[in-house]
């Protein structure tokens, strides 16, 4: 009877409980509702407008806007020749800001690029791809005012213009058309430096393979060594850089090239690369396409300073051949030079002591030549270590550790260094003297050597 009596009031006290808790849980959900405004209407809410959205309300008295040509107009590739209007104020110069977050500015970047091509004493190539069909227009300076323009009406997501008149071994501002609103970060350029200019110093790098798939390990290695090499040549600032080839695992993947690009940016951006083709290109159209080189592209030659630089291809898709068209411009090209420097460089290498060894084409068609006309080094890629050959007096410089796979790269009769590791070379010419140091990614420096140019 006692314990009948108790039932009903435990029933109660529980009920309450329940009832208690579920009044709290209703409190909290009405107190997130009413934060949130989880249950106002979607036509009466008010959200931050898009960024297309706020490009669009803005008038066209706001931003002083290029005129843009039809939508009928060609979309081919800008050919670069065309005229500058120096010292005009571009009427393209942005004057209002949009809001980004936080932030406002009328900076952005290109899907790729800008990036640095051919660059001469008083000419150089910028290139940069859109998201949108736009008009080429790049504005230029030696302040930051960027006080002259050049411009193709064409319309087109990949852009190459040429800026020519300008100052040789001389330092400019510039800054590429993104959209109808906004411009590029400012960056900056130099130009070639003319005969006259004789102390200049450039940065050779070689298989860095963007863009490896098959392991993810692997390829987290591979990419951190490329952004580590890029880091140590952008340290350096030399003028320019050569690329021995084998910039990506596949030339025939866009996305690789991608990922090249967008290790590269900050570097290419204000210096100027001169790749030469590896296998690894795959000899494919891709290649043509993003670089604008001299000549036919695929063997070519600059002046820069005192100096006579040549690229070939010599990658396994190109005779070369004493009966070939290429072995005939290269004779033709080194008897006409008169540089006090002679370099030449491609990817597969003449004299190596690593895993692939020495190319017996190389040796017995090229190399006569090299001797003959004075060359004073070949620089190679292909084997992802570091070798310094010398027969016959001509140095062979193997420097292919800028992210690939590093192998061992054995010691022959001609080495004078060798060395598995990962790296960059830096060369820097006073006159008719030469410095050259290799430099590890850690930032480490070895086999330093000096040499004098051929008389």
């Amino acid at each position: 009877m006692g314990i009948g009596s108790t039932q009903p009031r435990g029933r109660r006290v529980l009920l309450a409980v329940l009832v208690a808790y579920s009044l709290v849980y209703l409190a909290t959900i009405l107190c997130l509702v009413a934060r949130y405004g989880l249950l106002v209407p979607h036509p009466l809410r008010t959200t931050a407008p898009t960024i297309a959205e706020r490009e669009h309300s803005l008038s066209s008295t706001q931003v002083p806007r290029i005129g843009i040509p039809s939508p009928t107009a060609t979309g081919s590739l800008p050919t670069g020749r065309l005229q500058p209007s120096d010292s005009v104020e571009p009427v393209s110069q942005p004057t209002v800001t949009y809001a980004v977050g936080q932030e406002a500015s009328v900076c952005a970047w290109p899907t790729r690029g800008p990036y640095l091509q051919s660059a001469t004493p008083d000419s150089i190539v910028i290139v940069w791809e859109t998201s949108g069909l736009l008009d080429s227009v790049v504005e230029y300076g030696r302040t930051e005012a960027c006080r002259s323009s050049m411009r193709d009406g064409s319309l087109s997501r990949r852009h190459a213009i040429t800026l020519s008149g300008l100052s040789a071994h001389t330092t400019y501002h510039y800054r590429v058309k993104v959209s109808d609103l906004a411009w590029s970060p400012d960056g900056t350029l130099k130009t070639a430096a003319g005969p006259g200019q004789t102390s200049f110093s450039f940065a050779v790098i070689g298989d860095t393979h963007g863009g490896v798939y098959e392991f993810p390990r692997r390829k987290r290695d591979i990419d951190a060594a490329h952004r580590h090499a890029v880091d140590t040549i952008a340290a350096l600032s030399p003028d320019f850089y050569l690329h021995l080839g084998d910039l990506v695992q596949d030339g025939g993947d866009l996305a690789a090239w991608d990922e090249f690009f967008a290790v590269q940016r900050q570097l290419i951006r204000g210096v100027p690369i001169f790749p030469a083709l590896g296998n690894h290109e795959r000899n494919h159209q891709y290649y043509f396409d993003l670089f604008y080189l001299p000549g036919n592209e695929r063997w070519y030659s600059f002046d820069y300073g005192n100096a006579h630089f040549i690229s070939l291809e010599v990658d396994g898709y190109a005779d070369i051949a004493s009966d070939g068209p290429q072995y005939r411009w290269l004779e033709s090209d080194l008897a006409g030079t008169r540089q006090t420097w002679k370099f030449v460089f491609f990817h597969f290498p003449a004299y190596s002591g690593g895993d692939y060894g020495s190319d017996l084409e190389v040796q017995a068609y090229l190399v006569p030549l090299f001797r003959r006309y004075g060359v004073d080094i070949v620089f190679n890629g292909h084997e992802h270590n570091y070798q310094r050959n010398v027969v016959d007096g001509l140095t062979y410089l193997e420097t292919s550790g800028g992210g690939g796979m590093i192998r061992p790269p054995g010691v022959l009769e001609w080495t004078v260094y060798s060395e598995d590791t990962r790296h960059v070379v830096i060369i820097t010419i006073q006159g008719d003297q030469l410095d050259s140091v290799a430099i590890r990614l850690d930032g480490s420096r070895f086999d330093p050597f000096t040499l004098s140019a051929h008389q």
